[in-house]
């Protein structure tokens, strides 16, 4: 059929019927039957440090890296790929179904049937200016900033929320399978950060009010009580002060052509992949070498 493609490689293995036929552990199957069994991976460049991963980032890491023009591969076995998945998957739907958020959701609307950017507001309840889709074809598109100073950083924000006439707060969403008690210090970093370094950016047609975030927990397991928490963020100097610290000395870094010092942890286990800090480095290798050579400036 001319939709069938006779060129894939399954064709080309007469065993794989018989052999499929004689695995009867369902916990096997899917190592022939998905194609995405053995995870994912993903080369990641050291550009604007991304947000997201702010609370963990090594000022040094990012600099070298984005000096150096270097990459390195992030891997997900299929666990990790399984579990992000389903949390976009259900940051999608949460962002996208009315009963979640209704008229309080408020950004960039972008219709999917022929790709216009429709406007700047609530959700669009009327069909699409430019090919008359209907309005469930048109998706939120988050609100993202990139800048180079006085911070070079990068941010996608999940939620624009209407509070009260005219107050707009941002909100992240998060999902978990467990009951929260208390916020993720690293997910606080991230909501906090994009709060404080999103007012560098003006291409948001609006204020937001930074006096408060919010972290929105989605648990994806029963709960009589509900599914969702939220924990109001208050951007304190306590909270900001050291984020701000850690992209400024990146940020400096990458315009001296700078340095930083490596970190303590990994000095003392001479930088082995083995151990737990360097393990999270993408260049951890060519950090030992700058160091074993004494140099901090590239």
């Amino acid at each position: 059929m001319k939709f069938l493609d006779d060129r894939s490689p399954i064709d080309n293995m007469p065993t794989q019927e018989s052999v499929l036929d004689s695995i009867t552990d369902p916990t096997k199957l899917p190592h022939h039957l998905l194609d995405n069994y053995k995870g994912s991976k993903q080369e990641r460049r050291y550009k604007n440090l991304r947000l997201s991963e702010i609370d963990g980032a090594c000022p040094r890491e990012w600099v070298l890296g984005h000096l150096m023009d270097l990459s390195f591969w992030s891997s997900a076995p299929i666990a990790n790929l399984w579990q992000m998945n389903m949390g976009s998957i259900l940051h999608w739907y949460i962002q996208n179904d009315p009963a979640f958020f209704g008229d309080r959701l408020v950004g960039y609307w972008k219709c999917m049937a022929c790709g216009y950017d429709r406007r700047f507001g609530v959700r669009p309840k009327e069909p699409c200016e430019k090919c008359k889709a209907h309005p469930r074809v048109t998706e939120y598109n988050e609100y993202m900033f990139r800048i180079s100073a006085p911070f070079r950083v990068v941010g996608k924000i999940d939620l624009i929320l209407r509070i009260a006439p005219r107050i707009y707060r941002f909100g992240e969403i998060k999902t978990c399978s467990k009951d929260v008690s208390n916020p993720e210090g690293a997910h606080v970093a991230q909501t906090v950060s994009y709060n404080y370094f999103s007012r560098y950016d003006n291409n948001l047609p609006i204020q937001i009010d930074r006096s408060t975030c919010y972290i929105f927990y989605f648990n994806k397991m029963f709960n009589f009580k509900g599914p969702t928490k939220v924990f109001p963020i208050k951007p304190t100097k306590i909270l900001v002060n050291p984020l701000a610290a850690k992209a400024r000395l990146i940020t400096e870094g990458i315009n001296s052509r700078t340095l930083p010092d490596p970190l303590t942890p990994c000095i003392n286990v001479n930088f082995s992949k083995n151990s737990s800090r360097p393990k999270r480095c993408g260049i951890p290798q060519e950090c030992k070498k700058y160091f074993e050579m004494g140099a901090n400036k590239i």
